[in-house]
């Protein structure tokens, strides 16, 4: 299960196919989540990770320091626990 949460609402779904991005998940799903470029530079999509684990393919847009703080690019990250908790109103 996947939880997002965006202007303080919480929205939940399941991936709807192995390997999607968390970002693609929701957008199948009707979350309008903010992103541009699907490619991990423009930082669009950028949230922090409360809760699981995710692999990200890249992470280009990222400083270290925000991936050392738990953020994580949408649109690049995979689920890698069960559950995965992230915050798109933290910045």
């Amino acid at each position: 299960k996947i939880s997002v949460k965006l202007d303080g609402i919480m929205f939940d779904f399941e991936l709807a196919q192995e390997g999607q991005s968390i970002l693609d998940a929701a957008l199948k799903q009707g979350a309008d989540l903010p992103y541009a470029c699907k490619g991990g530079v423009c930082t669009t999509c950028k949230a922090k990770l409360l809760e699981g684990e995710v692999d990200m393919d890249v992470n280009w847009g990222l400083e270290p320091d925000e991936v050392a703080n738990g953020y994580i690019l949408t649109c690049q990250a995979h689920p890698k626990t069960e559950k995965v908790v992230v915050d798109f109103d933290t910045k």
